[in-house]
C-alpha cells in the first residue's frame, strides 16, 4: 500500500518516477513506512556530478544510499551502483539494507532478482530487453571496471583515500552517474578534508552537505530551533538545551573534542596528538583476522608478545595478542574485559598463557593490578609485571610510534582502536617531565592503546652491570 496520497494519476506517476517518491511511497523497512529527514530528501533531490556530505555519525546516510541504489536500480535500466566502505563489514551491511527493502517492496514494483550474494545484488528488467541492474558492495579500495555511481562511505578514515576518490571518478567520467563522497571527519587531513573545507584548493563541481547531530530528529528534541541556534552554541550548552538522553550520554561519555569531530562534524587539529591519523590508518587492514578466544587463533609464524592494561574502577581491562615475526608485529587477538571480576580475569589470562605459546606477556601492575601480576608471574616465568610511570609511558608511546612510522605492526581496522591511539596526547608537565596519556572517558582511559603498547615494546633486556676498575700496587 502507498504511503502517500496524490491529486491525480499523473502526478503520483510522475512522484513515483523520482528517487525520493519511490523511497517513500513503495519502500518500507521493519513492515514501517519510511518517513525521510529533511536532509535526507534532500539529498536524493541532489543532481550535482559530485555530492559532498559531512556528516554526525548514526544519522542515516548508509541507509539512504542503500535506498537511493535500490529505487534507481528499479527506475532505469540496466543502472550500476558501487558502494565502497570502511571494511568489509560495513561493505556487506548496505547491502543487507538493499535486500530487506527489497524483499518489503510490493510485488507489482519489484524486478527479478537475478543475482543475490553478499556483496552484490543484480536485477533484471521486466520488460523485453531483460537489461541488468546492479549493486556492487567493497571495501576501500579504488573501484576498477564499473560505471555508474559511486559511493564513498567514510571517506576520510580509508587507508588510500586519495587512490580511492582519483580510481571512483574515472567511473563517472563516461557515464551520467554521481560521485558520492561522505564521512564524519577524521582531523585535518586528507582529501575528503581538503574537498569539504576547500582550504588549499576550491573544487567549484562539488556540492556540500553539513549535517550535524542536531539536524536528526532521532538526536534531538527541536530540529527546527536547533538548526538556527545550536550552530552559534558552544557543544556543552547545545546539548544540555536540543539533546535527546542518546546524545548526552555520548557527550558524557567522549572527550570533548572527540564528541565535536564524531557529532558536531568539526575537523579537529591534530597539532596535540602523538600518533596523527596518517600514521595509524595505514597500519590497519581490514583483511586482518583478529579473535577474541585464544583457541580460535590459528597457528602462528613467531613469538607471541602480549599486553595487559588492568581496568580500574570506571575502566575496563584490556588484552592484546601479537604474532612477531623479526621486527613484524601483527595482531592476532584483542579481548576485553567489562566488569570481569579480577579471579575470572586471572582465570582467563591463565588459560592464554596455557593455550598459547606466549613469549612474553607484559601486564600493568601499579595499582589494583599489583595482586594479579604478582600472582601469575609467580606461575609463569614470561610474564613481566610493568609499572606505569612517565618515564616507562613516555618509552611504551615512543616505541609504539616508531613501530607506526616504519609500518611494523598490523592492526585491525576497527575505529576504537583507532580512536584510542590517536587519543594519546604528549604534555610538558610544570615539573619539566614529560607525560603521555589521553583524556579519561566513561568507556576508558586508552586502555587498548596501552595494552597494544606493553605488547609491542622494544624489549631492553636487563641493564647491564658496569665495569668497575680496579688498580693493583705492587709493593715490594
Amino acid at each position: 500500500m502507498l504511503g502517500v496520497v496524490k491529486q491525480s494519476e499523473s502526478d503520483l506517476s510522475e512522484w513515483l518516477s523520482t528517487e525520493w517518491g519511490f523511497v517513500s511511497g513503495v519502500m518500507s523497512f521493519d513492515s514501517e513506512p519510511l518517513v525521510l529527514e529533511p536532509f535526507q530528501t534532500a539529498f536524493l533531490k541532489n543532481r550535482s556530478r559530485f555530492r559532498w556530505i559531512t556528516k554526525s555519525r548514526q544519522v542515516g546516510y548508509s541507509f539512504v544510499f542503500a535506498l537511493e541504489a535500490l529505487a534507481r536500480c528499479h527506475l532505469r535500466e540496466g543502472h550500476t551502483t558501487v558502494f565502497v566502505s570502511y571494511n568489509q563489514a560495513d561493505a556487506i551491511e548496505k547491502i543487507l539494507i538493499a535486500r530487506q527493502v527489497f524483499e518489503e517492496m510490493p510485488r507489482a514494483y519489484q524486478k527479478k532478482l537475478v543475482t543475490d550474494a553478499k556483496t552484490e545484488l543484480a536485477f533484471e528488467s521486466n520488460g523485453p530487453t531483460k537489461r541488468i541492474s546492479r549493486i556492487l558492495s567493497v571495501p576501500s579500495k579504488p573501484p576498477r571496471g564499473k560505471r555508474g555511481d559511486v559511493y564513498l562511505d567514510e571517506l576520510a578514515h580509508y587507508s588510500g583515500d586519495r587512490e580511492v576518490y582519483t580510481g571512483s571518478t574515472a567511473l563517472i567520467l563516461r557515464s551520467k552517474g554521481q560521485l558520492t563522497g561522505c564521512s564524519t571527519p577524521l582531523g585535518r587531513r586528507g582529501i575528503f578534508w581538503e574537498i569539504a573545507n576547500e582550504e588549499l584548493r576550491k573544487y567549484p563541481h562539488h556540492t556540500r552537505q553539513l549535517v550535524p547531530w542536531w539536524l536528526s530528529r532521532f538526536f534531538c528534541k527541536d530540529v527546527a530551533e536547533a538548526a538556527k541556534i545550536a550552530p552559534h552554541l558552544p557543544t556543552e550548552e547545545a546539548v544540555a538545551i536540543f539533546g535527546r538522553p542518546t546524545i548526552i550520554e555520548q557527550f558524557d561519555s567522549l572527550p570533548l573534542e572527540d564528541f565535536e569531530q564524531e557529532l558536531c562534524c568539526k575537523f579537529v587539529d591534530e597539532s596535540f596528538s602523538w600518533m596523527p591519523y596518517e600514521l595509524i590508518i595505514p597500519c590497519t587492514h581490514d583483511s586482518l583476522r583478529v579473535y577474541d578466544d585464544p583457541t580460535d587463533v590459528p597457528e602462528v609464524r613467531g613469538r607471541i608478545v602480549a599486553g595487559f592494561d588492568v581496568g580500574r574502577t570506571r575502566d575496563r581491562s584490556e588484552l592484546a595478542v601479537f604474532d612477531q615475526v623479526g621486527d613484524v608485529y601483527r595482531c592476532v587477538m584483542l579481548r576485553t574485559f567489562d566488569g570481569v571480576p579480577f579471579a575470572e580475569q586471572e582465570a582467563e589470562l591463565r588459560r592464554v598463557l596455557s593455550v598459547l605459546p606466549v613469549a612474553r606477556l607484559s601486564i600493568d601492575r601499579s595499582g589494583i593490578g599489583m595482586n594479579l601480576a604478582e600472582n601469575l608471574a609467580r606461575d609463569f616465568p614470561q610474564v613481566a609485571a610493568e609499572a606505569f610511570t612517565n618515564e616507562s609511558k613516555e618509552r611504551w608511546a615512543t616505541d609504539f610510534k616508531i613501530l607506526l612510522q616504519r609500518q611494523d605492526v598490523h592492526l585491525p581496522r576497527r575505529r576504537e582502536l583507532v580512536g584510542q591511539i590517536h587519543a594519546i596526547k604528549r604534555r610538558v608537565l610544570p615539573s619539566g617531565k614529560v607525560s603521555f596519556d589521553a583524556e579519561r572517558t566513561s568507556k576508558g582511559h586508552a586502555d587498548k592503546f596501552w595494552a597494544v603498547a606493553l605488547a609491542c615494546q622494544k624489549e631492553r633486556g636487563a641493564p647491564k652491570a658496569r665495569s668497575v676498575d680496579v688498580g693493583v700496587r705492587v709493593i715490594g
